[in-house]
This record gives C-alpha cells, structure tokens and sequence, in this order.
C-alpha cells in the first residue's frame, strides 16, 4: 500500500508527463505548465486534507490506531465508519 506522499508524488509526475506532451507539442510553455500543476496539486492536496478531517474519517484514522480497542459515538457517525471497533455503546 502507498502512503499520502507516494500518491501526490506518483500524480504530482504523472501530471508533468502529460503536461510534456502538451508543452512538446506547443499547447503550453514550461512555466504555464508549472503553474498548473502546482495549482492542481495544492488544490487536490487541500479537498483531501479536508475531506479527511471530517469528523467520520478523523473517528476511521482513530479507529485504525492498534492502541485503540473501542470507539463509542453516535449513531450518525458510528454508520460511516467501517470498523467494528466502532460503535454507539
């Protein structure tokens, strides 16, 4: 499994790829091409930093510590997580 760093990395040069195609090709300049990609990635990097710290995925990441045994929430909460760890007693 990759980690956070390995898949902006792997995206971060799959978009350079095809972006030098693109410059290859005349569609775009080097430093247009920079820009966009350093746009898309900040823009990707910070959806999923929030979408992460909702409070479901902030109960998922807790849930999958080995030092925690039980979770207990609410009902609204307890159903999007996937774990049995995590319940509402």
């Amino acid at each position: 499994m990759i980690n956070n760093v390995q898949f902006w990395s792997f995206l971060r040069q799959i978009l350079l790829a095809v972006g030098g195609g693109l410059v290859t090709k005349g569609y775009l300049d080097s430093g247009t091409l920079e820009a966009i990609v350093g746009a898309v990635i900040t823009i990707l990097t910070a959806a999923y930093g929030l979408y992460v710290r909702r409070k479901a995925g902030l109960v998922a990441a807790a849930a999958a510590l080995p030092e925690v045994a039980k979770i207990v929430t609410t009902p609204e909460i307890a159903a999007r997580v996937d774990d049995p760890s995590v319940t509402t007693r």
